[in-house]
């Protein structure tokens, strides 16, 4: 058998052995009602038809996770990319599936505040002191508005409480020497009126690439981050409650890749730069939560929330120890939300309604030296057509050693304001009938303005001394072609406005099929809105319109032996219309691409999740996600873009699956095994002869004690050392490069609470 099938066949024995063993020894007390944030309407799980994973603090606990892709590879269809920078939901890449759009498709939340993409890189997604993390799998355009049409992760860090309460975690791990300390501390200032809640943590990591070249590290990792809390519920006005959050984060970040190719493997984990990636992301989040209670099961909302977040990197353009090439970003996005809702939840109804407004300012600076590839300028292709046979193309080529060196520079200010209202009603028309209708109008504006400067910044090839007269004039011709497609690079673009509005409706309903059981069908849409865009190349701007999926999703939610076991499930299909895809202008040319709507898709599958209590010692979890994604059509000439009709998306396993057991003895003994896995996929939507990159199935444990105040424990990450490519690729310089799951990681853990 196949070892793609064969993990799957062990998830699901594990699966099933976990259901019997839980019909069988179920203990008498059921798990704890897990409450459901995202949709603005807090529900229990069990009454949430929308596929939604949520990791609480007790789970991050007991698994030892760090980091939010580390819930990630352990949820049933998403995937983290190889460099752990962006993640896919049922297929979907939370920002592009073919290279193109400007809004997200998945946008991760922290309390309250969208991160950008690049705070995704090396960001604040570190899981201390966090009190639980939702994501929600299917569009949730018509609760969260813009850049939902995938899903949404909600994290939500500790609240303050009027008990004292704190905690304390050392964590050290060997093969990257990784340090991580924290410490968390709250309590009331005025009681019953005024509490406070401190958290920070430091880590440090050396990592695991070794830079040939410098003789350092390639990876180092480093992150401070403090958060600070305060709850307000003053007895003058009874039923408010008032939260204020400000968090600083500092996180930094080395590179990413490895060499692939001789003398190296990619075990080896070598990086030839000659300048050290150094990637910074600073990240400055406050944010305001107003409740007033008007009346029994009413309520009005205000959340407030002000992001600053700047992402600066130095990197080696090329990957390679030739000296020259380096690219500087500084990238800086500042936001402002506003929301009010009217919350009413009834013995028959749950409604809100309410208003939403963004200001986001985004200024993006690209300064680099760089030798671009004639191939990927697409110099051979436009030779070709002159009727050149390709034993010349590639001697003139070789005479430019097949680059061109240029110094280039882009500066881009973009503003968008989004308004946007909505409304999410839920009736119970009986005992076991229940319809679901919402709706939401976004209207949003975009400005952009552009400025691109290159040049060549070293001699081209002198026609005169080249020994093949034959040769002369091609040179010559190509000299004049390279100069004048990089004059033609430089422009400042004039302002561009453009705005979108869109309806985005939602329709359910659910019928309890039996007590604890329930089977729901939801019909949703999608969206993300258009935007403006630069051509490279041509320095030409140009506008492309909003992306729309309709979603259909069969839901099933049901507990058993008095809520001590759930199972839950959820079928769906999205069709996409109107896909943003980045089409090729000059065949071959990676720099003369603009955005067109032009793409149509559809995908399906399936999530279902199971978790139960064996005993009053054991409890375990299991999972299995099935996602299969294909582009239909396109409506443009396919000279124009690369022919994907019929492929996958890219980063889209078929099969994903977790499973795992958590053991607690009365003494304080705990442990806890915990599995995930994931099918081969394509890393591209263009090349598709193969899944390239390879399934796998990982391993992790925790094991320790736990007293009152006091525990300790071995952490063992990736126990049976399998290392795969997550990603590669043919670098500028020719070389293939890319990036490995880490390598298995022992760990010694000391936590202390109040």
């Amino acid at each position: 058998m196949k070892p793609s099938f064969r993990a799957v066949m062990y998830l699901l024995f594990f699966s099933l052995l976990t259901c019997q063993f839980t019909m069988a020894l179920a203990a008498p007390n059921a798990y704890q009602t897990i409450i459901v944030t995202g949709e603005k309407i807090d529900r229990s799980v069990h009454a949430t038809p929308s596929s939604v994973a949520v990791t609480t603090d007790q789970s991050i606990s007991d698994q030892g996770m760090t980091t939010l892709f580390d819930i990630v590879d352990r949820t049933p269809n998403l995937v983290a990319d190889g460099n752990r920078t962006t993640f896919s939901i049922r297929g979907i890449d939370a920002f592009n599936v073919s290279g193109a759009g400007d809004g997200a498709l998945a946008t991760v939340y922290l309390d309250g505040a969208a991160l950008p993409r690049l705070a995704l890189s090396t960001g604040p997604l570190d899981l201390y002191d966090i009190a639980q993390v939702e994501i929600f799998r299917g569009p949730q355009s018509t609760v969260q508005g813009r850049n939902a049409l995938a899903g949404a992760v909600i994290i939500r860090t500790a609240d303050p409480t009027y008990d004292w309460t704190g905690r304390a975690r050392v964590m050290m791990t060997g093969e990257d020497e990784g340090r991580r300390a924290g410490a968390a501390l709250g309590g009331p200032l005025i009681d019953q009126e005024v509490a406070f809640r401190l958290a920070g943590e430091l880590s440090r990591a050396d990592g695991f690439i070794r830079n040939v070249t410098t003789g350092r590290s390639a990876d180092p990792r480093a992150s401070q981050t403090l958060r600070g809390k305060l709850l307000v519920t003053p007895r003058a006005v009874p039923g408010l409650h008032i939260v204020a959050n400000f968090m600083h984060d500092d996180h930094r970040q080395g590179t990413f890749y490895t060499e692939f190719d001789p003398p190296f493997t990619p075990g080896d984990r070598i990086s030839t730069a000659d300048v050290a990636d150094k990637k910074h992301v600073s990240t400055k989040i406050a944010s305001l939560a107003i409740r007033q209670d008007v009346a029994s099961g009413i309520t009005l909302n205000s959340i407030s929330s002000y992001g600053d977040i700047l992402f600066r990197s130095v990197s080696d353009a090329d990957r390679s120890a030739q000296i020259g090439q380096v690219s500087h970003i500084r990238d800086r996005t500042r936001n402002f939300q506003q929301e009010f809702r009217f919350n009413v939840t009834k013995e028959r109804l749950d409604a809100v309604a309410g208003l939403f407004y963004l200001n986001e300012r985004r200024d993006y600076n690209f300064q680099a030296d760089q030798n671009l590839g004639l191939v990927r300028l697409g110099v051979d292709g436009q030779l070709r057509r002159l009727g050149l046979p390709q034993a010349a193309i590639d001697s003139v080529l070789g005479l430019y050693g097949g680059v061109v060196p240029v110094r280039n520079g882009l500066t881009q200010f973009t503003r968008t304001e989004n308004y946007a209202a909505f409304a999410d009603v839920t009736y119970r028309l009986g005992d076991r009938l229940s319809v679901r209708a919402a709706l939401r109008y976004d209207r949003e504006a975009q400005r952009l303005d552009a400025i691109q400067t290159a040049s060549i910044y070293r001699s081209l090839p002198d026609a005169t001394t080249i020994p093949f007269a034959s040769l002369v004039p091609i040179v010559n011709q190509l000299n004049g072609l390279l100069r004048g497609l990089v004059s033609g690079a430089n422009n400042v673009s004039p302002r561009r406005k453009v705005s979108y509005g869109a309806l985005l409706p939602k329709l359910g309903v659910t019928y309890d099929v039996a007590s604890g059981t329930a089977v729901s069908l939801m019909i949703q849409r999608g969206y993300r809105a258009g935007g403006s865009g630069l051509n490279q190349q041509r320095a030409t701007a140009y506008d492309f319109g909003p992306e729309y999926t309709t979603n259909y999703e069969l839901g099933l939610r049901s507990e058993w032996l008095n809520k001590r076991i759930t199972i839950n499930a959820n079928v769906y299909r999205t069709d996409w219309q109107d896909q943003q895809v980045l089409i090729e202008l000059t065949p071959g040319s990676a720099f003369d691409t603009q955005v067109g709507n032009i793409g149509r898709s559809r995908l399906y599958g399936l999530e279902v999740e199971a978790q139960g209590r064996i005993s009053h010692w054991l409890s375990a979890y299991a999972g299995l996600g099935y996602s299969h994604t294909k582009f239909r059509d396109f409506a443009a000439s396919k000279s124009l873009v690369q022919n994907i009709q019929g492929h996958e998306f890219s980063r889209a396993p078929r099969w994903t699956g977790s499973a795992g057991v958590h053991f607690v003895h009365p003494a304080g003994w705990t442990a806890n095994l915990n599995l995930n896995w994931r099918s081969a996929y394509y890393q591209s939507v263009i090349t598709q002869r193969e899944r390239d990159i390879p399934g796998r199935l990982l391993a992790h444990a925790k094991i320790g004690w736990q007293g009152r105040h006091l525990g300790a424990f071995f952490t063992a990450r990736n126990i049976f050392n399998v290392q795969k490519p997550n990603q590669f690729f043919d670098d500028v310089d020719g070389r293939r490069r890319g990036t490995l799951n880490d390598p298995r990681i022992f760990g010694l853990m000391l936590e202390g609470r109040l």
